[in-house]
């Protein structure tokens, strides 16, 4: 989009980069009722910044099929043939603790893990894709895949799919990027 000074005038909300965080950011502005505009320093066909290279994993709050199926579509024959098994509010708080080896901040830790779904579902009805990650930590038992360690599901395509599929979130809600 060809951006022009103007637009830049009636800005509420100025975000600086165009990768993944940045992106959501201005979404949820606007979704706020704001006005924001993006300035992505890479020119167009090189924008999005590291946000093109992630594999995408993510991680969030599962109890149930319900909780599950809130981010990703699956098959009947998924349906059928994978154990997502539960990945609960604990596991993800002891997880984050262990990895940072209990360096974490306790309140933005449980903001995080508290939000991660929600933030997930928010960015699926912005027409952000997830699937199963396969290759990850599941095996085949008895004709069933099961995953293990609550790391169920990637954004589709990874990064290469999710910037441009932001891109188009942005475009699609008006936001003007200025390159």
């Amino acid at each position: 989009m060809n951006l022009k000074l103007q637009d830049i005038k009636r800005a509420d909300i100025v975000v600086v980069g165009a990768g993944n965080a940045a992106l959501c950011a201005a979404l949820a502005a606007k979704d706020a009722g704001a006005n924001p505009v993006v300035l992505e320093t890479a020119p167009e066909a090189e924008r999005g910044g590291n946000t093109f290279f992630v594999a995408g994993s993510t991680r969030w709050v599962f109890n149930n099929m319900d909780d599950i199926r809130e981010v990703l579509d699956l098959s009947p024959e998924e349906l059928r043939t994978v154990d997502f098994g539960t990945y609960s509010r604990e596991d993800f708080l002891e997880d984050m603790g262990r990895v940072t080896q209990y360096r974490c901040d306790p309140d933005l830790t449980e903001i995080l893990v508290d939000s991660a779904r929600p933030t997930l579902v928010w960015m699926k009805s912005k027409g952000i894709r997830f699937e199963p990650m396969y290759k990850g930590q599941s095996q085949k038992i008895d004709g069933r895949v099961k995953f293990f360690g609550g790391q169920v599901c990637n954004f589709w395509g990874g990064g290469a799919e999710l910037s441009p599929a932001l891109f188009r979130a942005a475009d699609k809600a008006g936001i003007p990027v200025l390159y």
